[in-house]
């Protein structure tokens, strides 16, 4: 205990001075704190402390500044800041649902306001529904791409623009400083309701002839209270030397004024108490010295620390008593007796894997690495075992892993459906998380609709494989507590000997985001799941739901229907995103210009019919608000009529006829990795992947594909 609180006060005594100094110097601006997470630091005189003239709210996980009044639903984060004309961009995009009340309380603050090159465009009961008393030119596609979708109006006739005359420049208003925000008289005169976007007009800015339009961003201009004649001169001038100061007519009509520096060449913001100006290769030398040595003496005083620490922490590790190991096996226990789970020990799980050799290794994902094995007393006798990446490292926190993991398990483990992947055992050994699933034999579905090698599934089985994995995934959302998948896709969509669909990785993305989270919110920092899947309404507010996972399978249909890639850049840029590229051949009934020609060979009429069915279910899965997509629960019960209303097999009434075979990898290296003895060189075989993901490309060694399929032998 004392050596602990010798090394606080030698970290408070030494370090923290030196980092005040320093992050004084750096910021300039006094007590004001202009650092936002560990790698932003916002200008003059923007700041994240009550002492800053302009304050703005951090978002410190991403080191992105927003505004005060944002919130996960209604997020105004800052785009850029343009220190020459005292302005800064926000991100203000499309949404339905923004009040002009609340957009005014947001965008406008204390010392800044939507300037006027920014347009808002407004909805719902305008006065005078007309974009004719806009300044600015849209393009064409704005209007019928952005504000004219179902989920905000019908057409152009329900919404208008409000935009404000700027002064020309050299004009005596111009240099009065009027002129320069937007006319909110304008706006409220209009009596619209909501506010769903805007859009920065900067002039011909890019090219002789071309002006710039920048959209879904709003332009806000600052300054600071107080005329120019007030600012400058004596002990307490506010610009810097060598700066001059401009007058400006703020919105409320009260003086202000903003500082910049006279003098071509020189950087900086012009305020005495920012940065000033300076030549940047004419700093001070004194404050230059002043910082170094800052800098020297807390790395000195850090480094000294750290030492310390770490050798306190290797005689705490030494002495340390067998409690938390004990803790670890207590939960193993627990998990073993509970919920039915095998435990295994990290040694049979390398043993499984001749010590996760590169030879079994299936590929790497976005959680982990996958591997083939074979564990001793396992039911089956081949199983996919997954090694997930780890965010503990000590064996300080074996206890605390162990008890997050253990409770994902046991969730895991409570369900039970045909059509998901079976979780068989798990490994919590040695600070390792490994979870041993069911072997899969068939491959993914992604890989038999987009491989050219293999044999294209015929309509009949892609309806079968829809209508079960969409029963699983409503399955997985009808439990207590409800299941979110956050990541259906072709690739997580597996099929064994029969290609029945086998759902894969339900929960796992949910237990390896809570690893050091004591919370199960639905709403992330972040949005998380694979590019052309991802819901936009959870892109845009973070906030996650049974209708995400809806999203994400409404594009699995579209495969299923053209067998194209999800994304492909090879395609022109309105049709990149697969969803885009069908959302628009439906809604114009242009169905059969996109549907895989593998599924028609056969001629058959009622399967086309069926296709049309599936792509209306498939629009409205895609719906850009999550109230109106299905449920679930309605998109798996209307799957099971379209299956059921295709006429029968007739093949399937023939015993003698052929069965469709599954599709297979031709791999010819083997290797047996029975419990008894070195890998050894099988007889050369065709098999089919084994896998509980998609086959991936690692970084760190070679594809799995490469010929090093082990061949497992009894």
């Amino acid at each position: 205990m004392r050596q602990q609180l010798f090394l606080l006060f030698l970290f408070l005594f030494l370090f923290l001075p030196h980092a005040t100094f320093c992050a004084t110097a750096g910021a300039g601006g006094g007590r004001c704190d202009r650092r936002c997470g560990g790698s932003f630091v916002a200008p003059y005189p923007f700041g994240f402390s009550g002492d800053c003239p302009i304050l703005l709210g951090c978002n410190a996980t991403t080191s992105t500044p927003h505004l005060p009044r944002s919130t996960a639903a209604a997020p105004y984060p800052v785009v850029s800041f343009n220190s020459t004309s005292s302005t800064f961009l926000v991100s203000l995009a499309l949404s339905c649902n923004r009040t002009v009340r609340e957009a005014s309380a947001s965008l406008r603050g204390a010392r800044y306001d939507v300037s006027s090159r920014t347009t808002l465009f407004l909805r719902g009961g305008c006065r005078a529904p007309s974009p004719s008393n806009c300044s600015v030119v849209l393009p064409a596609t704005f209007t019928s791409v952005n504000l004219s979708t179902p989920q905000c109006g019908s057409g152009v006739a329900n919404w208008t623009c409000v935009a404000s005359a700027q002064p020309a420049a050299g004009s005596d208003e111009a240099a009065r400083g009027q002129g320069q925000f937007l006319n909110w008289t304008a706006v409220n005169e209009s009596r619209c309701e909501d506010a769903l976007t805007a859009t920065v007009y900067w002039g011909e800015q890019l090219g002789e002839g071309v002006p710039s339009l920048e959209l879904a961003v709003a332009e806000l201009g600052w300054w600071l209270d107080g005329a120019c004649a007030n600012a400058t001169g004596g002990g307490g001038a506010r610009c810097a030397q060598n700066a001059t100061c401009h007058d400006v007519v703020t919105p409320s009509g009260a003086p202000g004024h903003r500082c910049a520096c006279l003098v071509d060449g020189m950087s900086g913001d012009g305020f005495a108490a920012g940065e000033g100006c300076h030549f940047d290769a004419e700093r001070p030398k004194k404050k230059t010295l002043l910082v170094v040595a800052g800098v020297m003496a807390a790395v000195a005083a850090a480094g000294g620390a750290l030492v310390l620490c770490w050798v306190q922490c290797r005689r705490c590790r030494a002495g340390r008593s067998g409690s938390e190991r004990l803790a670890v096996m207590r939960l193993l226990s627990e998990a073993a007796t509970s919920s039915g789970v095998p435990v295994y020990s990290y040694g049979e799980v390398a043993r499984a894997t001749n010590s996760f050799s590169h030879t079994h290794r299936l590929g790497t994902g976005a959680y982990g690495t996958v591997y083939v094995g074979k564990l001793p007393g396992s039911a089956p006798a081949l199983v996919a075992i997954k090694r997930l990446r780890c965010r503990y490292h000590h064996e300080d926190d074996d206890a605390a892993a162990a008890a997050l993991l253990l409770n994902e398990i046991k969730l895991i483990s409570s369900v039970s459906h045909p059509n998901l992947v079976r979780l068989l055992g798990c490994c919590l050994d040695r600070g390792e998380q490994i979870l041993v699933y069911e072997y899969v034999p068939n491959g993914t579905l992604s890989q038999h609709l987009l491989d050219g090698g293999r044999r294209r599934l015929p309509w009949r089985a892609r309806l079968g494989v829809a209508a079960e994995t969409a029963a699983a995934i409503a399955y997985l959302h009808g439990v207590r507590p409800p299941i979110f998948h956050r990541d259906v896709k072709s690739s997580n969509i597996l099929l064994d000997a029969a290609l029945r669909p086998k759902l894969a990785d339900f929960g796992l993305s949910r237990a390896a985001d809570r690893l050091g989270e004591a919370s199960r919110s639905h709403v992330s920092t972040a949005p998380q799941g694979t590019p052309g899947y991802l819901d936009p309404e959870y892109h845009q507010n973070f906030h996650l739901s049974d209708k995400s996972d809806v999203y994400s399978f409404g594009v699995v249909l579209l495969e299923l229907i053209t067998a194209m890639k999800v994304v492909d850049f090879d395609r022109p840029p309105a049709e990149i995103n697969l969803a885009s590229l069908a959302l628009d051949r439906i809604a114009k009934g242009r169905v059969a210009e996109i549907v895989d020609p593998a599924i028609l060979d056969g001629g058959e009429e009622w399967v086309m019919e069926s296709v049309r069915h599936v792509s209306e279910l498939a629009f409205r899965c895609l719906a850009f608000h999550k109230d109106a997509r299905p449920a679930m629960s309605e998109v798996a019960a209307e799957l099971r009529q379209i299956r059921d209303a295709a006429p029968a097999d007739s093949d399937s009434d023939d015993p003698g006829a052929p069965r469709l075979r599954r599709p297979t990898l031709d791999v010819d290296v083997q290797v047996d990795v029975s419990l008894d003895g070195p890998d050894t060189v099988g007889e050369k075989a065709v098999v089919s992947p084994v896998s509980v993901q998609e086959v991936w490309v690692s970084d760190q060694s070679s594809p799995s594909t490469n010929g090093s399929m082990p061949r497992f032998v009894a």
